[in-house]
């Protein structure tokens, strides 16, 4: 006697799971393009998941009533439903394998050929189940219309063992490819799957394997179905959460792809013509726009003047020529209402893996702007994205000499006009590796700025001067202080006026001795809180000197408040002063204003006696430059400041 209960339970589930899906979520379930490509895509299968688990549920509903009532009159239509339960079930581990393949990403770019042989076990069952009538092989029905397995009915069951099998497989090899929260979600499925299946082995008259799939289904639209944080509300596009995740599966999976990113770069100047609605409208005649000409790609808006498409087509050029629709198109006016606009992009083309092989490489290129100074729709050119490649490389070679310990501290003298010898000196940091040696660091430094290195790297410098000022007393005690970089970006960690307290205080080194230059656009951020950083230095006893003044916006209100040691005047004003009278008259002016507010001011860049005249003349205070000395490594300084010490 068997007991329907579950799979009543599993058929209502599953037909509330479908409705819901075609209903409240029916745009996701839209998939473009042939057959094949809807088996690529995890939310076509999984109505396909539902469909089969109905299918099969009411079969077995239908087959084991009938069988209560089982006469001469319903002995086909018994027969005939227990044949069909067997065609969607086999059909239904099929699918749930397939799922977890696209859900991994792996399915994507699969050829015919994987599918006909991945297919082949389920097309040997369904025919198992189809002949089933002449050979009576899976299952048969005495005469008194009790059902009966058949000799191979083991054979569907390994068939269907074999594809939950392959499904584990490939979320094992692959969960690195989906978020945890993902992970779990499938991990807990299988697991449910798996344990209907053993109950109802051991308890063959529950029928409750079905049932517990259900339930699984129910978890996956749950967990991974429920889509909502993944729409962009305005233009009902994937959002950049979906495609960051869709790219973490296919690089994981190691997919061949490209992306076409198109960045709206005037959008800013026509919002402030209009309403909220209005521009809401533009956006989403963008978005109908680019899904109308991306085929079966999936169309993502990452932010409000950002879009991509993932082109999986593995046609050559197919990214390309995508591009070329995007900037014809881009060509000619845009109709917002009352309104005729001429919108600019910039067209930028991946190709995964050879450009491009991590989720942070993405990102950084998602926040480049692509500004074009000269205006108008471009595609980006192969130049701009190799400089971007070079960041990345330069990037990855920056991380490679902090694990290997190749960074390394150089010195340059600065020079007291009136004690006409070396007062200071500034630390700078230079790398001692192949990749980097020969690069300035006016060219990695603002990558390490940028992806988070520089707080490593200013650490190592503050350090490395501690143990410097520490180990050799008697050669620096004639220096007043020496000056370290400090970079904006190094404000971010609140620790940091702690983390330099602890290594000081090791060294046993004054904070008088340690004098920090910083930039004017650092002095300025006072509300990302630099100014408390800053002054929370100040009362620990460091000082503070500002960098490269003259360069940009001279705040000269901030040059009043801002309690510096000194002010070091940027090297292209002196540069420029040798063939430019108005400059001269300006550094000297600079010079008179900077001293009155009680300031020392110091002149980088200086290189020849003429420059050396002019700017003691004009009355600086401290000079810096190859005049003197070039940075140079730690045992050449020692021994700079023994000869002239001596």
């Amino acid at each position: 006697m068997y007991t329907i209960n579950y799979e009543s339970a599993a058929f209502i589930l599953s037909v509330t799971c479908l409705l819901y899906s075609l209903t409240v979520k029916r745009r996701q379930y839209i998939v473009r393009g042939g057959f094949l490509s809807k088996l690529q895509n995890q939310h076509f299968v999984f109505i396909l998941l539902l469909i089969s688990n109905i299918l099969s549920s009411a079969s077995s509903v239908g087959g084991v009533f009938l069988q209560e009532i089982a006469t001469d009159k319903t002995a086909s239509w018994q027969y005939l439903l227990h044949a069909l339960y067997f065609v969607f079930h086999t059909t239904l581990s099929v699918c749930f394998t397939l799922y977890i393949i696209d859900v991994t990403g792996t399915g994507v770019g699969r050829s015919r050929r994987f599918f006909i042989l991945f297919s082949l076990p389920y097309l040997a069952a369904e025919l198992l189940v189809l002949t089933n009538s002449f050979t009576g092989l899976a299952f048969y029905m005495d005469e008194l219309h009790i059902y009966h397995r058949g000799p191979m009915m083991p054979a569907l069951y390994a068939v269907g063992a074999l594809y939950v099998v392959l499904g584990f497989v490939f979320f094992y090899r692959y969960k690195q490819a989906v978020s945890r929260a993902d992970s779990i979600a499938i991990g807990t499925v299988i697991i449910m799957a798996s344990l209907g299946i053993v109950i109802q082995a051991v308890r063959s008259d529950l029928l409750v394997e079905l049932f517990a799939e259900a339930l699984a289904f129910l978890m996956l639209m749950v967990m991974l179905e429920e889509r909502g944080g993944h729409i962009d509300p305005v233009t009902g596009a994937l959002n950049r959460i979906a495609f960051m995740d869709a790219n973490r599966r296919y690089i994981q999976t190691e997919q061949r792809y490209g992306i076409v990113v198109v960045k709206l770069t005037n959008l800013e100047q026509y919002s402030r013509l209009f309403s909220g609605r209005k521009m809401e409208n533009l956006l989403q005649q963008l978005a109908t726009w680019f899904t109308s000409i991306s085929s079966r790609q999936d169309l993502y808006s990452c932010d409000r003047e950002e879009f991509a498409v993932l082109v999986m087509d593995d046609a050559p050029g197919a990214a390309e020529e995508l591009a070329k629709k995007v900037l014809a198109r881009f060509r000619h006016d845009w109709q917002c209402d009352d309104m005729t606009l001429r919108l600019d992009a910039a067209v930028v083309v991946i190709h995964v893996p050879e450009e491009l092989s991590g989720l942070e490489q993405l990102e950084e290129l998602l926040a480049d702007s692509f500004q074009n100074s000269e205006g108008g729709s471009r595609l980006v050119n192969n130049d701009e994205m190799a400089a971007f490649r070079r960041s990345r490389s330069m990037e990855q070679a920056l991380r490679r000499a902090i694990d290997n310990r190749a960074l390394r501290v150089w010195y340059q003298p600065i020079r007291s006009v009136s004690r006409g010898r070396t007062a200071a000196m500034e630390a700078l940091l230079r790398v001692d590796s192949e990749e980097l040696r020969g690069i300035s660091p006016e060219i990695y430094i603002p990558i390490a700025e940028k992806c988070g290195l520089i707080r490593d790297i200013g650490l190592f410098v503050f350090e490395d001067v501690c143990r410097f000022l520490s180990e050799y007393p008697a050669e620096t005690s004639g220096l007043g202080y020496i000056e370290l970089n400090l970079s904006v970006y190094q404000f971010l960690y609140d620790d940091l006026p702690q983390r330099f307290e602890e290594i000081r205080a090791r060294y046993g080194i004054p904070a008088s001795r340690l004098n920090f230059e910083i930039t004017e656009s650092a002095s300025d951020q006072a509300a990302s809180g630099v100014a408390e950083a800053i002054e929370k230095l100040r009362r620990l006893g460091y000082s503070f000197s500002l960098d490269d003044f003259g360069t940009g916006y001279a705040n000269l209100n901030r040059l009043v408040s801002g309690k510096y040691l000194n002010v070091k005047i940027d090297k292209s004003l002196l540069w420029d002063s040798d063939h430019n009278d108005d400059t001269r008259r300006l550094l000297e002016s600079l010079t008179r204003v900077i001293q009155s507010l009680g300031y020392n001011v110091m002149q980088e860049g200086v290189e020849t006696t003429a420059q050396l005249d002019r700017v003691t003349a004009s009355g600086c205070d401290l000079i810096q430059g190859y005049y003197f000395s070039r940075p140079i490594p730690e045992q050449e300084i020692l021994q700079y400041l023994r000869e002239e010490n001596n």
